[in-house]
């Protein structure tokens, strides 16, 4: 059983060989955008998947003493990543916590709270930003099946989720103001 992070390596692992240094940071950029993990999460889940049969790597020397190895996604591997894309997700429970700490924000300060949405409002409106940058370098959605295309088509969402959350703030900066 394949678990939800060693899908995330073997869709990257399908845009190309990796090292697991190159894999770490596509985990980290892109894919971290939506999907995280640490190093040693991404070398421990490597080696279940090599041991499936569902990843292999070529040794090389390395710049240093040590040699590196590169990753590659197997037929089997490509096979069990094209049927799993098209399976319904997993039901997951929610946990935001900025939503759980409004629920409770009756309880505190009304300037606290004030403040912690205006530091939420501008951390959002950075990401959006930059995500609208990344858009801009795309000149349009590139076709579906080119690996760009799921790229592009996560940066939306991760655009409209911006968007949301900083009307969201703002929505809360306006409550806020009125009862201060």
């Amino acid at each position: 059983m394949t678990s939800t992070l060693g899908f995330a390596i073997l869709a990257v692992l399908a845009r190309g060989e990796r090292t697991g240094y190159d894999l770490a940071a596509a985990m980290r950029r892109p894919v971290g955008y939506f999907w995280t993990a640490g190093h040693s999460q991404i070398h421990a889940e490597l080696q279940k998947l090599r041991a499936g049969g569902l990843v292999g790597f070529e040794a090389e020397h390395g710049p240093g003493p040590q040699g590196r190895k590169v990753y590659h996604l197997t037929a089997e591997g490509g096979a069990v990543l094209r049927e799993w894309v098209t399976e319904p997700p997993r039901e997951r429970p929610e946990r935001d916590e900025l939503v759980l700490k409004t629920y409770a924000s009756w309880l505190a300060e009304p300037e606290l709270v004030r403040r912690m949405f205006a530091d939420q409002l501008a951390a959002h409106e950075e990401r959006l930003a930059e995500y609208e940058r990344q858009e801009a370098s795309f000149g349009g959605p590139p076709a579906f099946g080119d690996p760009g295309f799921g790229s592009y088509a996560t940066l939306r969402c991760g655009l409209s989720y911006e968007r949301h959350r900083a009307d969201w703030c703002r929505w809360m900066l306006a409550q806020l103001s009125e009862s201060l």
